[in-house]
């Protein structure tokens, strides 16, 4: 017999008290930690050094530890952080900033700009060995300083303690981005050797949240940096719970053991619904986007009209509404909303299987075509994927779902060796460029389908130069119908974070990039729990 999502939440929540009550000794000492603020990790960070932030959970732990240059707003806007001001020469090669001259690191070194260049250089270091050096390549003399041709990077004069200046060997226009990436945070310059400071396991910043400890697979505690430039934290410290399993982080969240909590799509019905629930729920149209990329170079996808085929075979709507609960809007190309570029009068691809399977026979494939879509199986998508393969076999496909971890799915894309895979992207830096560059230059190595089109690579170098929000934004549209119209992706939707918190945790607002949340303003009010 099959029991209510509230049934089983019910269940599972009383079994917990029980427990809990029977590990009650005579005693309840004072919880030492009741003002920290409890947060979930479904993973462990690769590392706690910020030049080594390639994934979410990373960039997100490094930006509480650690500042920028400048900061990412609620929004997409670009503000202030370390350097209180900066200005852009007008041929955009130039970048001057400057700095806050009251700022410490938590060993009570002053910062300077010497932390400055030092923390670049570091990741542009071949020692360091940082996968992120791409964000300060477009700095004169990146190339020269990483193949060891020059011992400092040419591009970074230092004018003064508290000012600086950056030349770009040619303009670039979402550089300002790259420096609020969490890659580009600033660490103290303590070693004279650029490579030698290890951050990995002991960090050091001038962030709000000072390192305590790392329990590995457990927890990361965090406690309130009481000198931090902005002002300390209102909450005493920080706990990152490692939870991979959403029953357990929806009961520990029932319980009060956990103050925030992002609602999986399998629990979405339940905590929507729920009357004592809803009025704490928070919304965002995250920058992101889910898609299906093909093998250009590959049959069944070197024929456009097949790439085309797999989008109309979908129905993507139906996916949304019935396996997501609608936590995504339908995708009409590779620039989510929310970003200059992003065309809201454009009309939606639509589920068409007669077309999907005209579009095949057209192609020469009237008796079927056949493929491997690969996936992670980390990526906890078996429902979607399978719907997915479902309607491509409808339309005239035959969908083979092969299931590889990451890093030999990673290998075999390098090797132009799948056919197609589903992969998802979120943005670096808040601009259509980091949608358009990374995976559809001919250049760039996130472009694992091999797509190459000269005609987009010379407008997406044109709309890196620009310094024309007017001229950039029609750019990134033209460049996004070309995208649509060849189809090396079938883009299937932007997703939508549906958060939870308790009723006593107030200040919290949901930022638009993952690590702009620093959780300063969050604090606790006293009031009954449900």
């Amino acid at each position: 017999m099959k029991r209510s999502d509230a049934l089983v939440h019910k269940t599972a929540l009383v079994a917990m008290i029980t427990l809990l009550l029977l590990g009650l000794g005579s005693c309840c000492p004072e919880d030492p930690y009741a003002d920290y603020l409890n947060l979930i990790i479904t993973t462990e960070p690769k590392s706690l050094d910020p030049a080594f932030s390639t994934d979410i959970t990373t960039g997100v732990i490094t930006a509480l530890m650690y500042d920028n240059l400048v900061r990412f707003g609620i929004g997409s806007e670009i503000l202030p952080s370390l350097a209180k001001s900066w200005e852009i020469s007008d041929d955009g090669l130039s970048y001057r900033f400057y700095l806050r001259d009251d700022v410490t690191f938590w060993n009570g070194k002053a910062f300077t700009a010497e932390d400055v260049r030092y923390s670049f250089e570091r990741v542009l270091n071949v020692e360091t060995t940082s996968p992120q050096t791409w964000l300060l390549t477009p700095i004169l003399g990146s190339t020269d300083y990483m193949q060891g041709k020059a011992d400092s990077l040419s591009g970074i004069s230092i004018i003064n303690n508290f000012e600086i200046s950056i030349t770009l060997t040619s303009p670039f226009a979402p550089f300002l981005g790259f420096m609020g990436a969490p890659a580009t945070a600033i660490v103290p310059k303590i070693h004279p050797d650029s490579a030698s400071v290890d951050l990995k396991n002991n960090p050091s910043g001038t962030g709000p949240w000072m390192f305590e400890r790392w329990q590995a697979d457990r927890q990361i505690r965090m406690s309130r940096n009481e000198n931090y430039f902005a002002g300390p934290a209102k909450l005493k410290g920080i706990l990152l719970n490692n939870m991979p399993e959403v029953l357990t982080s929806a009961i520990e969240f029932e319980a009060g053991n956990l103050d925030v909590m992002a609602i999986p799509s399998s629990e979405f019905k339940y905590w929507t619904r729920s009357e004592v629930w809803k009025p704490y729920i928070h919304k965002l149209e995250e920058l992101g986007i889910y898609y299906l990329a093909m093998n250009v170079q590959r049959k069944p996808f070197d024929d456009k009209r097949v790439r085309q085929a797999v989008t109309l075979a979908i129905d993507r709507e139906k996916i949304i509404y019935r396996i997501l609960h609608n936590s995504a809007t339908l995708a009409q190309g590779p620039i989510p909303p929310g970003l200059e570029g992003y065309d809201s009068t454009r009309t939606n691809i639509p589920y068409d299987p007669e077309v999907a399977r005209q579009l095949l026979s057209d192609a020469g494939y009237a008796e079927g075509c056949e493929f491997d879509l690969w996936v992670d199986p980390g990526a906890a998508v078996s429902q979607t994927l399978e719907a997915i393969q479902h309607y491509l076999n409808e339309a005239g496909f035959v969908v083979h779902l092969v299931r590889n971890d990451w890093n030999m799915m990673r290998d075999a894309m390098r090797k132009g060796e799948t056919d197609a895979y589903w992969g998802n992207w979120w943005a670096d830096y808040a601009d259509a460029e980091n949608f358009l560059a990374p995976l559809f230059h001919s250049d760039n190595a996130a472009r694992r389908n091999r797509y190459s089109n000269p005609e987009v690579d010379r407008s997406i170098e044109k709309l890196q130069q620009s310094l024309d929000p007017h001229e950039k934004k029609l750019l990134a549209m033209e460049i996004d119908s070309v995208l649509i119209e060849e189809a090396p992706y079938a883009f299937m939707w932007y997703p939508t974070s549906y958060t939870v918190v308790q009723p006593n945790l107030k200040g919290y607002v949901p930022h638009l990039m993952p690590n702009a949340n620093k959780y300063t303003d969050v604090y606790f009010e006293d009031e009954d729990t449900p």
